[in-house]
Parts: structure tokens; C-alpha cells; sequence
């Protein structure tokens, strides 16, 4: 079973025209919806409409305090024209590892990412795991606590 995850740090997500690719293949993907700011608090307000992705609210801390939050400011003039949960549930959708494949790692991947396909044995349950949106495949084990 082909599996498709993101091998770099940031995250996986695919590029505006990855998506538009998979619109025209009958993909259900939607545009992303700007979210707007509670007046009082400063904190963004919920948007339905972007599938309860939780969207990080880093313009809280001034450009400057810290080496990590200075990395969202310096990509803040490029927004995502797309955001859909769809994707991020269907790594092993035939359409989405085809468009990897054809597409390839670099015209496919979000600005954040590194896609790549890897060719899981049938048969075998997996899990994909994650440090700092860097993936690997896991084969599901039993764990006890």
C-alpha cells in the first residue's frame, strides 16, 4: 500500500497547484477563509468553513521576542490559498499518491513540506507519526500505560 508523508520538518500540505490539480480530479477542497479578530481579545474568531483546523495566533508575540515565532512573521506576506482536512485523512487515496507521483516532491509539497510516497506492505497496520511535522510510518503495535 502506497502511503503519502511529509519528510521534512514544518509540515505536511501541498501547493496551490497540487490542490488545483485535485479539484479538477473532483477532490473536495474549498478556499480558505480568513478568519477574523475578537475586538476585545485580539484572538481570532472560529471559522467553520475551514473544517476546525486550529489556525496558530502567533501575531500575539511581537516580531523580534523569539527565533521560532520570527519564522511565521518572515512568511506572513505569503498566504495559503487553500486549507481542507482532506488530505491530512486520506494518505493512502489513490488520487492523492498519484498526484505526488506525478506531480513530484517539489511541484506537490506546501512551502512547508517535502512529500514523498512510501510503499507499505499489504496487509500491515500502520500509524503516522510525527516530530515537528516531520512524518514517519509506525506499524501499529500495542502499547500499555
Amino acid at each position: 500500500m502506497k502511503v503519502v508523508i511529509n519528510r521534512c520538518f514544518g509540515g505536511f500540505g501541498l501547493s496551490d497547484a497540487a490542490y488545483e490539480q485535485l479539484i479538477a480530479w473532483g477532490v473536495p477542497v474549498r478556499a480558505y477563509v480568513e478568519q477574523t479578530r475578537n475586538a476585545e481579545t485580539g484572538l481570532y474568531e472560529p471559522q467553520p468553513l475551514n473544517d476546525g483546523e486550529v489556525i496558530f495566533d502567533r501575531e500575539l508575540t511581537p516580531e523580534g521576542a523569539s527565533d521560532y515565532n520570527d519564522i511565521y512573521w518572515k512568511f506572513k506576506a505569503i498566504s495559503d490559498r487553500y486549507w481542507d482536512c482532506w488530505t491530512r485523512e486520506n494518505r493512502t487515496h489513490p488520487l492523492l499518491v498519484r498526484l505526488v507521483e506525478e506531480m513530484g516532491s517539489e511541484a506537490a509539497s506546501g512551502r512547508h513540506g517535502e512529500l514523498a510516497v512510501v510503499e507499505v506492505p499489504d496487509g500491515v497496520e500502520f500509524t503516522i507519526e510525527d516530530y515537528d511535522g516531520r512524518e514517519h510510518i509506525a506499524e501499529t503495535h500495542r502499547t500499555w500505560e
